[in-house]
């Protein structure tokens, strides 16, 4: 019996590197994809799990961004430090970091407490 469209047993051109290439090929499709497009292909609640985990991403790299900002360090100045001067700057920053996701979280909580939270898997905006 055959499958239109498959003769052969339908897997005679198939390779290892082409599986690879055609994974590669759809990746950057995806990159490039709408975000209706990822949805399609992901699910809602992965792209949604992904999209929050790549907004905390950008928000962990800004008040870190900013903790150094405000300590007035670069990491060229990390850099040129002795070992123990980096551990305590960068215990500071980590510090500074933690203080901001602690006031990001109250701040969810309180809103949440007040009826203002949007269910989990579609919050886009952290």
């Amino acid at each position: 019996m055959a499958i239109s469209g498959i003769s052969g047993g339908g897997y005679s051109n198939w390779s290892p590197l082409a599986a690879m290439s055609a994974t590669k090929a759809s990746t950057t499709a995806l990159e490039g994809a709408s975000d209706l497009d990822k949805v399609r292909d992901k699910g809602l609640v992965a792209f949604a799990k992904e999209a929050k985990k790549d907004a905390w991403e950008e928000k962990l790299k800004a008040w870190k961004a900013e903790a150094m900002k405000n300590a007035g360090l670069t990491e060229e100045s990390l850099a040129a430090m002795s070992p123990d001067q980096r551990t305590q700057a960068l215990q500071q920053i980590d510090e500074a970091v933690k203080a901001k996701i602690k006031e990001a979280m109250d701040g969810a909580k309180a809103q949440a407490k007040n009826g203002l939270a949007v269910p989990n898997f579609v919050d886009m905006s952290v």
